[in-house]
């Protein structure tokens, strides 16, 4: 049977109501079934050449379906309301000024740390931790053994740890008291 593209709008447009109730029954919503018998219409509406169709009305069931389908698709991208409400309660983490002013001191207290080492404990301090140098690169440059510069990395370590443990202390007793106050 050969179906004009003129015979399948008015098919559509004469028994809408039962593809609207048939696509609604099978995707689970009237405005989704609307939406896709409209998508259809415009398709139909547009076809070239449809060659023949033996069952005008399951052409244009499974047209919609598959339109209806297709439009789902970058639906399903997107987080339903139940996902994004726990994102809306996440704190914002960005430091506002109390804490941009509690970063700067700590790390005054480890710039201060590290002017009281010694010159060559200081710079394979940093070549080590900040340059990403290794314990070889680091004994090359230094002239003396791998052992040798683990230890004085050890020795600076402590150091700097001891030298920022009670400022980290005391900032720690200090919101432990904020908390405890609540």
């Amino acid at each position: 049977m050969t179906t004009s593209r003129n015979g399948l709008v008015s098919l559509l447009i004469s028994a809408y109501p039962e593809f609207r109730r048939r696509l609604a029954g099978r995707l689970g919503s009237a405005d989704l079934a609307n939406e896709a018998l409209q998508d259809t219409y415009i398709r139909l509406s547009r076809a070239e050449n449809l060659g023949e169709i033996r069952n005008p009305r399951s052409y244009i069931l499974v047209t919609a379906l598959n339109i209806a389908k297709n439009n789902t698709r970058p639906e399903a991208r997107h987080l339903s309301s139940a996902e994004i409400d726990p994102l809306i309660d996440i704190p914002d983490e960005t430091p506002d000024a109390l804490r941009t002013l509690e970063a700067r001191s700590e790390l005054a207290a480890v710039e201060r740390a590290l002017r009281e080492l010694a010159p060559r404990r200081r710079a394979m301090f940093l070549r080590f931790w900040v340059e990403g140098s290794g314990y070889k690169d680091l004994a090359i440059e230094f002239n003396v053994s791998e052992r040798t510069v683990r230890h004085e990395l050890l020795l600076a370590n402590r150091y700097v740890h001891a030298a920022t443990a009670n400022f980290c202390v005391a900032e720690l007793q200090k919101r432990l008291a904020q908390v405890s106050s609540l």
